[in-house]
């Protein structure tokens, strides 16, 4: 058996984009096109994380984000 990865990716990204722009309206009625954006993507991004494994942890992000910062500041 093998997952339909394009139908599993579509519904993260559209159940991304209506959580993300219900957000972005929780406590304003005119949120600004960057909060809307901003709202729409880590919507989406907490989705895909919830259906996929990409085999990192916490600890991994913040160390390859500190060695990012060192080889480019």
């Amino acid at each position: 058996m093998k997952p339909r990865t394009r139908t599993i990716l579509e519904d993260c990204i559209s159940n991304g984009i209506e959580h993300g722009l219900s957000r972005a309206h929780k406590h304003t009625e005119n949120p600004t096109d960057l909060n809307i954006e901003s709202c729409i993507e880590l919507a989406i991004w907490y989705e895909i994380d919830e259906k996929f494994d990409f085999g990192r942890d916490l600890a991994s992000e913040v160390m390859e984000g500190f060695k990012y910062l060192r080889e480019n500041i």
